[in-house]
Formats: structure tokens, sequence, C-alpha cells
């Protein structure tokens, strides 16, 4: 089973997080999501606390580990909140398995692993991480996620929720995305589905998320100025908002 963190009560909400990421950076939002859902956030395999896993070779194999957990906690159908690489794979799993989505919220994602605007490209961080190590790669790349870098006040948490990756498990991770394009189904989407990224998004760019906005009809757009990657760490109080603001909604 994926390692996972579990916290309150309702309707169950899994909240995905991204390449090198981990459960641990949800934690300022699980007491405010917790009092209105079962929040479940899982550390996928290969990274964080399941670094131990072998990570898939696909995006698809990703979300089928996704589902697999969602099997042992007999949960049938969900809200699936995913961060970057996590909303990649919430995004196919709402393609292949829309049974099992009640509401998607994508968040700092794109519907393709092709990034030109990306901080650098996926070839660079995986070579970098194939000579430096995963922990130099993830100490390069982690503060590319906030506007203030290192000094942003959540950069520590983060960095520590991303301990435990494997380097072979983010190197299949990033080849998988590199071949992942779904842009072209975005019109078989039929959940409520809000997308929300930062103004100044070196990751996934903004205008990655116009594209989803545009593509899924019915969708909902927050960008959120001054804000990078990280919009859950940089503005904790608005992301929760916004978030419940959908979720909550009749």
């Amino acid at each position: 089973m994926l390692n996972h963190l579990r916290h309150g009560s309702g309707p169950p909400l899994v909240l995905q997080h991204g390449f090198l990421g981990g459960a641990g950076y949800w934690i300022p939002h699980m007491a405010t999501f917790g009092r209105h859902f079962d929040v479940i956030a899982p550390d996928l395999p290969g990274f964080a606390g399941s670094g131990h896993l072998a990570a898939p070779e696909t995006v698809e194999g990703f979300a089928a580990a996704l589902l697999n957990l969602l099997d042992e906690l007999d949960i049938e159908r969900t809200t699936l909140l995913g961060h970057s690489m996590g909303s990649m794979i919430s995004l196919q799993i709402a393609l292949d398995h829309p049974d099992r989505i009640e509401r998607l919220v994508l968040y700092g994602s794109a519907c393709t692993g092709n990034l030109p605007k990306r901080f650098e490209t996926t070839q660079t961080s995986i070579a970098r991480i194939r000579e430096l190590g995963i922990e130099a790669c993830a100490d390069h790349i982690v503060p590319t996620w906030f506007v203030d870098g290192e000094s942003a006040p959540y950069f520590k948490l983060c960095r520590d929720a991303g301990q435990g990756a494997d380097a072979e498990g983010a190197v299949r991770a990033l080849s998988a995305l590199s071949r992942w394009d779904v842009g072209n189904r975005l019109g078989e989407i039929h959940r409520p589905v809000l997308v929300i990224c930062g103004d100044r998004d070196r990751s996934t760019a903004p205008d990655q998320s116009y594209r989803l906005w545009q593509g899924i009809a019915g969708s909902e757009l927050c960008v959120v100025p001054g804000c990078a990657h990280n919009v859950h760490l940089e503005r904790p109080e608005l992301f929760s908002s916004v978030v419940l603001d959908f979720l909550l909604k009749r």
C-alpha cells in the first residue's frame, strides 16, 4: 500500500503531490479540508514515504497505483486535487475512469508533459539527477516553485516533504511525463473541474492552465497573482478558500 496521510471525515478528497513532492506538503491544509472531507494524501511510488516502491514507467501506471490505493481503502468514488505531476495523473484517471471521479481540481497543471516554458528541460533535469544525485536535483528544483525561493516561509516544509525520493524513480517519472499528452481528449471530461495556477509559475506556465480551461467544458479558472508553482504554500489561506468554495458548491 502507498504511504499516505489521512485526516477528517466526510466524502473522500485525495490530495496528490507532484514531482519531488510528498504528502507532507499538504499538512497546512489537512485540518481545514478535514472539517468537510475524509482527506487522503498519498506518496506516489518512488517518492517520499513510498520511495521504496518501484515507480511506474507511464503516467497510466502512476494512475493505476493511485486507483489501487483507493481500492485498498474501499473508496469507490472521490474528488481528486492534483498538483503538477499529480494533476496529470488525476487527469488521466478522470479520462480513463470517469466513474471514479466526483470533482477534479487541476493545480499547476497541463495536459502534456511537453513544457517549453519550464525553467529547464526535462532532459536537463534527468541529466542533473544522474550526474549529481536526487538530493542535489531537489535542492536546485524546489526553490523554483516559490517566488521567494528558499526564503519562502514554507520552503523547508516543502523540501522536507519530498525526502526519500528514489533517483531512478524520479527519472522514470520525468521520462513518463515527457511522453504524455492528452490534449486531444479534454473534451471527454464531463465532471466539475477547477483549474488553479500561479501567474509566475516556472514549471507549468499559465498558458497550460488556460489550455485546460478552454478545453474542458464548464471548467473554472483561478490565476493567483504573485505566486509561482506552489500556490498552496505561498498563499495557503487563499488557496484553501478557493478550493473549498469550489468543492462545497451544490
